[in-house]
């Protein structure tokens, strides 16, 4: 008995120091057959995986032109379109020459009140988050005042509000008053040209509320 005992050890040691330990094979746990022995084994082939869906991503590349602002957008500023949008990539702005990086690709609209005050829009997308290209431009608009034309032009502090960020450049000439927002990698930047910075500031003041709008419907 006892040596039967031991056989039937040094066979159980054996026949499991050369399995794998694969909980789906029923066959693992039954009772060895001595008198067979198997001189082939079958592969067991399991079905391919899927591919993984990617979730779609926030704010991943939209047409440009369906986040601009629209006729409707700016029904109550009384403005109407200045010639046709056009596609040309901006690498910095005037006001302080802050950078705009290396947009993929750019689209832009102007529009012009009775009294000559324009309102322009330039939309441009990244391969990356934008809110990096908000904040490289405003770290370089603190210089203070910078010279375009021969005048001297004087520009505020920027300010941040609501995810934007808006500043004043100011000469003896005229004034422009513009908010950077980014959503996603898409990065809007709104101007509105006066002759004061009186009639700049509140004019941008409501229309970067209606530019974040239009810049949602990425979402």
């Amino acid at each position: 008995m006892h040596v039967l005992a031991g056989v039937g050890a040094a066979l159980l040691v054996a026949s499991c120091s050369n399995r794998p330990n694969d909980l789906r094979d029923n066959r693992y746990y039954q009772d060895p057959e001595p008198t067979q022995t198997s001189t082939s084994s079958s592969a067991v082939v399991m079905p391919p995986q899927p591919a993984a869906v990617p979730p779609p991503v926030k704010g991943a590349a939209p047409k440009l032109d369906l986040v601009a602002m629209t006729a409707e957008d700016l029904a109550e500023e009384g403005v109407q379109p200045t010639g046709s949008p056009t596609r040309t990539v901006q690498t910095t702005l005037p006001d302080c020459q802050a950078p705009l990086g290396k947009a993929t690709s750019a689209y832009q609209t102007a529009w012009s009140y009775p009294s000559g005050s324009t309102v322009r829009q330039y939309l441009a997308q990244y391969e990356e988050n934008a809110e990096e290209i908000v904040t490289a431009a405003r770290a370089k608009l603190n210089c203070g005042k910078y010279t375009a034309s021969g005048a001297e032009v004087r520009v505020s502090a920027p300010a941040v509000a609501d995810g934007q960020v808006s500043w004043c450049a100011t000469s003896t000439r005229q004034s422009s008053c513009t908010t950077l927002e980014a959503d996603g990698p898409v990065l809007s930047v709104v101007v509105v040209t006066a002759a004061t910075e009186a009639k700049a500031k509140p004019a941008v003041t409501r229309i970067a509320p209606l530019a974040a709008t239009a810049l949602a419907r990425n979402s």
